[in-house]
């Protein structure tokens, strides 16, 4: 399919379709771009012979290029703009690898994969413009907020101090910890755990959680355990250990800080599909 897209090029992107072809608003869609439609709807896993399926992608398509020139990050009206520059880009990528020149990518593209690359980076550009704030319609710093409130305990991890209390676990003759020792911590028999022993206060940050100051069999049943659980035993610098998950803080202003911009982020894409779609559903379409 991507050959015939190809073929369709080298003939003339720029060239109108026949009068039976669909139109997408005012734009009278190509022979070139009805079949880099088939392609595209095939790779999606429609069937590519369908020019139904072919016209919903091209329609997708056409969606963002509006969202992207509203916002000032394409000046993209169509998918022949791009095939268009397909021919002047490929000639600048084979003079460069005959020069010897760095090239990320192939020498030469092929149609479907440059329309593929350059929608990416079009709506990446319109990414960036509503994350940055440049854009009339960007996503307020409101938003972010008040999709962190709506749920603190999902950003918890990179903001959340446990309050442990550490005790050595006798070894066994093998070297492993002791068995009785292990047995009451899985029982949660503290009083047998501890002894005589108050044991030792610790308390693990985020920071020190992140830098993997404890195991990752320890880090992981800290963060799962409930409180007044007992945990263990642990290897540790040549020696066993138990916890007591005495309790934790959660600091939420700090960890608003650290998933801002990750909030921002997901919201920003879900403004633009909203965009999207909503470009779509104002599109006039007139079948052949």
């Amino acid at each position: 399919m991507a050959a015939v897209v190809a073929v369709v090029v080298g003939v003339g992107v720029g060239s109108a379709a026949s009068v039976a072809a669909p139109r997408i608003d005012d734009v009278q869609v190509s022979d070139a771009e009805l079949a880099l439609g088939a392609v595209r709807a095939e790779r999606a896993g429609a069937d590519g012979t369908d020019p139904d399926a072919g016209l919903d992608e091209l329609r997708d398509d056409f969606a963002l290029f509006t969202v992207a020139r509203s916002v000032g990050a394409s000046d993209v009206t169509r998918p022949d703009d791009i095939l268009g520059l397909l021919d002047d880009v490929n000639g600048q990528r084979e003079s460069t690898a005959t020069a010897g020149g760095v090239l990320y990518g192939p020498v030469t593209y092929e149609a479907a994969s440059f329309y593929g690359k350059s929608l990416s980076d079009i709506r990446q550009a319109t990414l960036s413009r509503l994350e940055s704030g440049a854009a009339a319609v960007a996503v307020s710093d409101a938003e972010v907020r008040a999709r962190f409130d709506a749920d603190p305990g999902q950003w918890a991890d990179a903001a959340t101090s446990y309050s442990l209390t550490r005790v050595e676990v006798p070894p066994a003759a093998d070297g492993g910890p002791d068995a009785a020792a292990s047995e009451a911590i899985r029982i949660g028999d503290a009083a047998r755990v501890f002894g005589a022993s108050p044991g030792e206060a610790v308390t693990v940050t985020p920071e020190e959680l992140a830098a993997a100051t404890l195991s990752p069999e320890a880090t992981a049943a800290i963060v799962a355990a409930p409180d007044g659980a007992l945990l263990g035993p642990f290897s540790e610098r040549g020696t066993w250990v138990a916890y007591r998950l005495d309790g934790r803080t959660f600091d939420t202003e700090a960890a608003y800080a650290h998933y801002a911009t990750r909030i921002r982020t997901v919201l920003v894409g879900e403004h633009l599909d909203a965009l999207i779609a909503d470009a779509r559903s104002a599109q006039v379409v007139a079948g052949p």
